[in-house]
C-alpha cells in the first residue's frame, strides 16, 4: 500500500515538473508570429509577406532553399524572395515558418535523451507524407496537402520534449515499450500525462493554429465530433502506416481500422498500398525538406 501512494506522489511531482518545463519554453520568435498573422489575413499582399520574411536572415535563406529543393522541382533556379513567396504560396510559407521555428526551438536536444532522434524524424516524415497522401487523394476537398504534411511531421513533438527534459524518466518509459507507438499508457502511469497532451500544450504555448494542438492531443484516438476530425484521423492513419513500413508484417496487409475512419477515407487494401508506395517514393525529397528545417 505504501508503495502505491509513494508512486502516486512521485507521479504528481513529475506532472508538476513537466508543466513547469512547458511554461519555461522559449516563446515563438516575433517574425514567425507575424508571418502566421499575415498569412491568415485575406488582405495581405505577397510584398508585405516578403518584407517580414526578409527581416529574418535564417527564414529567408530557408524559403529560397525550399523553393529550389527536390520537393518542388521547379525547372529554373529561383533567386529572389518575392518570386519564391509567389511560387510557394502563403500556406506553404506559413507552414515552413512554423516548421523552422518549432524545430529550431527544440534543437537543443538533450544528449542523454533515450529517444533515437534519427528514427523519430524518419517516423515523423513518414507520418506526414502518409497523412498528406491520404488527404490529397481520399479527402482532397477537405484538407490541404502541405498543412497535413506539417501536422504529421510535428505530431509527436511531445516525445522529443519529454525525452530531452526528463531523460531518466523517459528512459524508463521507452524500456517498457517495444516502439514509441506504445508509450501512451506508460507515460500516463509514470508522468501523469501523455506525449499527446504535452505536444498540445506546446502548440498552445506557441499560439500555433488550433488544428496542430488537436492533432497532437488526439492522434492516437480520433473521435467524431472533433473540430479537425479529418486532420486528426489522417495523422492517426499516417502514424499506423509509418509503423507498418518499419514492421516485418506482410506488405499487402492493411491493419484493422475503426469502421468510421475506414469509411471516411474510403480505404481498402489498394488505397492503403498506394499510400504506402507514395510515402516510400517521396521520402528522399522529404528528408531534404527536414534537412532545410534543421540546418543552421
Amino acid at each position: 500500500m505504501m508503495h502505491t501512494s509513494a508512486k502516486i506522489i512521485n507521479t504528481e511531482r513529475l506532472e508538476e515538473a513537466v508543466r513547469e518545463s512547458l511554461e519555461r519554453l522559449p516563446p515563438m520568435p516575433a517574425v514567425i508570429t507575424k508571418v502566421m498573422e499575415l498569412t491568415n489575413d485575406p488582405n495581405c499582399t505577397a510584398q508585405e509577406l516578403q518584407k517580414v520574411i526578409g527581416m529574418d536572415e535564417v527564414l529567408s535563406s530557408k524559403v529560397l532553399r525550399l523553393v529550389n529543393s527536390a520537393r518542388y522541382g521547379f525547372p529554373r533556379r529561383i533567386t529572389t524572395l518575392s518570386h519564391a513567396v509567389i511560387l510557394l504560396g502563403f500556406e506553404t510559407i506559413r507552414n515552413l515558418a512554423i516548421g523552422v521555428a518549432t524545430v529550431r526551438l527544440l534543437l537543443r536536444h538533450g544528449a542523454n535523451s533515450p529517444v533515437n532522434r534519427h528514427r523519430f524524424w524518419e517516423h515523423s516524415l513518414e507520418t506526414g507524407l502518409a497523412a498528406s497522401a491520404l488527404a490529397r487523394h481520399l479527402r482532397k476537398d477537405l484538407i490541404l496537402r502541405e498543412e497535413m504534411f506539417l501536422a504529421g511531421l510535428l505530431h509527436d513533438l511531445g516525445i522529443l520534449f519529454l525525452g530531452q527534459m526528463f531523460p531518466e524518466e523517459y528512459r524508463a518509459i521507452v524500456e517498457r515499450c517495444q516502439s514509441l507507438e506504445e508509450t501512451c499508457p506508460v507515460e500516463q502511469e509514470i508522468l501523469g500525462m501523455t506525449h499527446g497532451e504535452v505536444g498540445a500544450m506546446m502548440a498552445e504555448r506557441w499560439n500555433l493554429p488550433p488544428l496542430f494542438a488537436e492533432v497532437m492531443r488526439y492522434h492516437h484516438a480520433p473521435a467524431e465530433g472533433l473540430s479537425f476530425y479529418y486532420h486528426v484521423s489522417a495523422v492517426y492513419l499516417g502514424d499506423l502506416l509509418s509503423y507498418s513500413i518499419g514492421d516485418e508484417q506482410p506488405r499487402d496487409r492493411m491493419p484493422e481500422l475503426p469502421p468510421d475512419i475506414q469509411r471516411a477515407f474510403r480505404l481498402d487494401e489498394d488505397a492503403w498500398q498506394w499510400c504506402r508506395r507514395e510515402v516510400e517514393m517521396q521520402m528522399d525529397a522529404a528528408r531534404d525538406f527536414l534537412h532545410i528545417l534543421q540546418s543552421p
